[in-house]
């Protein structure tokens, strides 16, 4: 070999030597050392917790203790499946089988049938991605991935699914530490959803975190104690026939008039109720999503033309009941909720709302709040609302009780849900259906009707005496 030659080969070995690390040579060596598996099967203990369903506005989702877990994931197939058992009884039955393969969602009852769940799809494909192996395959394949050095760890960042932002930390062992995104939410806006791993240990060659929590809007969602791990396990989930052929169904509204002036406006899961005053209207809570409350405003506007939705009302804040909220905020509606509800939903109806923009990410409208702290009264001198609040039961440590004394109808959400006509009371009376049925006598109320925010529709008070054992 030559000097000149010699000189070059040492030259260029230096310059790779000293090549300055991309985001695809970092994402290599962590699966490298972390391995690559084309799936995963691990089993934990921990618990789930009930997002949205905080027993006070503000604070922590309730946690659900898991008895176990088990957890699915084939990466080329996109699926997964997870297997949760609950310590106690929860909604939704204590054994929950919740599936996903590509954009198909579906869940398994325990009858073995599948149930279509299309609007979870995309959620649930997310979160194969922000596992850590998952998190690594994703990376390097994606076209945008690029990376930020930092002391002791690195940060890659891409576009997961066309549209979600993520973004990972690896650490000087190339184990990933934590993967972050930021997805939608109709009661929160722009939401981060997160997941941290530690404890890493090597199983068959595969390192795999023996810690994993989730938090999704600020608390934990998940909190795992990994039991065992299965690199390569085998999954193989087909999508069922029915779940192949559902579509999203269309948001229905069907009105019936409870009295002059009063509409129970059902046709879903959620119910609202529309009270007509001379100028203006008011609308009994608004559920589920921004499709659902402009589907109500505009059977509201067909039922009572040109006049002003002025207010909505809430019986509590848990997200399926206020969903809605933003909605009718960027139309200038007074919100009356429960006082300790206020400070919440102040922040909550001016987040930014960039990935699906709704209307008051458009308008951002300053909100308007009614806080009830005793009871409050809406009135033209005809027409009457009154709203109550409470001291809340198992489910919400606050609700509030709207009740129209004129054609003495309450409305209600969650603590009594009827059933049908024809089925039996209950053996043992469920504690928040008493519970209302107290408050309801406490405040000598003088209620011939109930109009439910769930269930198949208004019944006599005679009914809920019945379903508690007072009638």
């Amino acid at each position: 070999m030559t000097m000149r030659i010699w000189l070059a080969a040492s030259l260029a070995l230096a310059v790779a030597g000293c090549a300055r690390p991309t985001a695809t040579s970092v994402l290599e060596e962590a699966q490298a050392a972390m391995g690559n598996p084309s799936s995963i099967q691990y089993t934990a203990t921990g618990m789930n917790a009930f997002f949205g369903q905080a027993l006070t506005a503000g604070e922590a989702w309730p946690r659900r203790e898991l008895s176990s877990y088990t957890r699915t994931i084939d990466y080329d197939q996109r699926s997964s499946r997870d297997e949760l058992s609950f310590a106690q009884p929860v909604f939704g039955g204590q054994q929950q089988n919740q599936q996903v393969n590509g954009d198909r969602a579906w869940n398994v009852g325990q009858d073995g049938a599948a149930n279509p769940q299309l609007a979870a799809a995309e959620e649930r494909q997310l979160h194969i991605w922000l596992t850590p192996h998952g998190f690594l395959r994703a990376g390097l394949s994606a076209a945008d991935a690029m990376l930020t050095e930092g002391e002791g760890a690195n940060t890659i960042t891409f576009t997961a699914l066309g549209k979600y932002r993520v973004e990972g930390t690896i650490d000087a062992n190339n184990q990933v530490t934590r993967v972050a995104t930021t997805i939608a939410n109709p009661v929160l806006g722009d939401t981060e959803l997160a997941a941290s791993y530690s404890e890493y240990r090597d199983v068959d060659g595969v390192q795999f975190p023996g810690r994993i929590q989730i938090d999704q809007g600020g608390f934990p969602l998940w909190e795992l104690t990994v039991t065992g791990v299965t690199p390569n396990a085998p999954l193989d989930l087909a999508v069922p026939e029915n779940v192949q052929a559902a579509t999203l169904p269309p948001v229905q509204t069907m009105t019936t008039m409870l009295a002059p002036g009063v509409w129970h406006v059902t046709g879903g899961s959620h119910h609202s109720v529309v009270v007509e005053f001379d100028e203006y209207l008011a609308v009994v809570e608004a559920p589920l999503s921004e499709e659902r409350s402009m589907a109500v405003m505009a059977a509201a506007k067909t039922l009572v033309p040109n006049k002003p939705i002025r207010y909505v009302l809430t019986t509590h804040h848990h997200f399926d009941h206020t969903s809605g909220l933003r909605t009718y905020v960027s139309e200038g509606a007074t919100v009356v909720t429960h006082a300790s509800n206020v400070p919440y939903f102040e922040k909550t109806v001016m987040a930014p709302a960039t990935l699906v923009p709704d209307m008051q990410a458009k308008a951002m409208r300053p909100p308007t709040f009614q806080g009830v702290s005793d009871r409050y009264t809406i009135t033209d001198g005809k027409q009457t609302i009154e709203v109550y609040a409470t001291t809340g039961d198992t489910h919400t440590n606050e609700y509030t009780l709207v009740y129209l004394p004129g054609p003495r109808i309450l409305v209600e959400g969650d603590a009594y849900s009827p059933g049908p006509a024809d089925a039996p009371p209950p053996p043992m009376p469920p504690p928040n259906a008493v519970k209302l049925y107290d408050d309801i006598q406490g405040m000598k109320l003088n209620v011939a009707t109930i109009a439910p925010i769930h269930g198949r529709g208004a019944v006599p008070i005679a009914e809920l005496r019945k379903f508690i054992g007072r009638g």
